[in-house]
C-alpha cells in the first residue's frame, strides 16, 4: 500500500507541476507573441496613440475601414470591433483601452438591437481574453461574468483554460503564435472585410425597445467621468420589410445617435442583413468620414 501511494503521490506531483509549467508557457506564448486576435491586437496598443477607435460588434469589424479614414484624412483609426459583441463587451473595451494606456481623441460606439440584450457576451472576445484572466481587474470581472460556472476553475487551477477550450486557444493556436502565422487582424487595423453578393433575406428589427441597458449607462457614465469623446451610431441595414421603428425608439435611448441605418438602400453593398460587404463598407466609412467631419 505504501508503494502505491507512494506511486501515486509521485504521478500527482508530475501532473501538477507539469500544469503549472504548461500553463505558464501557454499564458507566455500569448502575451509575447506578434498579434493573431483582435485581443492580442488591442494588448499591442499600450502607450500608443490613436486619432479614432471604433467599437461594436461584427458590424463594426465588417464594416469600418480605418485605411479609408487614414486615406482621406490623414487620422489614425483603429476598429475594435468584436464578433457577436454586447455592450457590456463594449464597456470591458472601453475600460481597457484606459488601463493599457492608449490615447484617443475620439471613440465612435455602434449600437443598435444589441441594446435589448443586457446579459449577452461575445464568445469570440471571451476565448481572446481567456489568457490574460490574471492580467488584470477588468478581464478578470469580465470572466466571471460570462462564465460563472467555470471561473473559479479558469483563476485557480493550473491549465484547466486551456483543456476546456483546446479548440480555440489550444495547441494549434500555440504553434500559429510561436511560428508568427499572422491573420489580417493586424494588417488592417481591425477591419476585417467581407465579400459576396447579397441575396435579400426576411429579416427585421425587433418590434420593441428594452427600457434601459444597465451596460450602456455604464458606458455613459465612465465617458462623462473620465472625459471622454464619444459618438454614438448605427450602422446600415438591410430590412426586408423596410421597417426602422426600431431606430427611431433607439434614438429615444441614446440622444445624439447617428442614424446611418438606412444610408446604403443598394444589395450590392452588402454581404447579408446585417453587414455591408467589403465595397459597403469603404462607401460606408467614405459617408461616415464625411458626415461627421474626422
Amino acid at each position: 500500500m505504501r508503494i502505491f501511494i507512494k506511486h501515486f503521490l509521485k504521478i500527482l506531483l508530475i501532473l501538477v507541476v507539469s500544469a503549472y509549467a504548461l500553463d505558464f508557457f501557454y499564458t507566455n506564448v500569448f502575451e509575447k507573441s506578434l498579434p493573431r486576435t483582435k485581443f492580442q491586437n488591442l494588448r499591442a496598443l499600450k502607450n500608443k496613440s490613436l486619432d479614432y477607435v471604433f467599437l461594436g460588434s461584427s458590424r463594426v469589424e465588417n464594416g469600418i475601414s480605418p485605411e479609408v479614414i487614414k486615406n482621406k484624412t490623414g487620422k489614425t483609426a483603429m476598429n475594435l470591433g468584436f464578433q457577436a459583441s454586447k455592450m457590456a463587451d463594449i464597456y470591458l473595451i472601453l475600460q481597457l483601452l484606459d488601463e493599457y494606456h492608449i490615447n484617443y481623441k475620439k471613440a465612435f460606439i455602434q449600437v443598435d438591437y444589441i441594446f435589448n440584450i443586457e446579459n449577452g457576451f461575445s464568445n469570440v472576445l471571451s476565448y481572446e481574453i481567456l489568457p490574460f484572466i490574471n492580467e488584470n481587474k477588468l478581464i478578470s470581472n469580465h470572466c466571471q461574468l460570462n462564465d460563472k460556472n467555470n471561473f473559479w476553475r479558469n483563476i485557480n487551477i493550473p491549465f484547466y483554460r486551456y483543456s476546456i477550450t483546446s479548440q480555440k486557444i489550444g495547441i494549434r493556436e500555440i504553434v500559429s503564435n510561436l511560428i508568427k502565422k499572422q491573420t489580417n487582424v493586424f494588417k488592417d487595423n481591425g477591419y476585417s472585410p467581407l465579400y459576396g453578393d447579397f441575396s435579400i433575406g426576411k429579416y427585421g428589427l425587433p418590434k420593441k425597445i428594452a427600457l434601459k441597458n444597465k451596460y450602456y449607462d455604464s458606458v455613459v457614465n465612465y465617458s462623462l467621468k473620465n472625459n471622454k469623446e464619444v459618438v454614438y451610431f448605427i450602422a446600415p441595414f438591410r430590412i426586408s420589410n423596410n421597417d426602422f421603428s426600431f431606430v427611431q425608439k433607439l434614438e429615444t435611448k441614446i440622444l445624439g445617435l447617428k442614424n446611418f441605418s438606412n444610408e446604403l438602400p443598394h444589395n450590392k453593398y452588402f454581404q447579408n442583413n446585417n453587414h455591408l460587404n467589403n465595397d459597403g463598407a469603404i462607401a460606408f466609412t467614405t459617408i461616415l468620414t464625411e458626415k461627421l467631419r474626422l
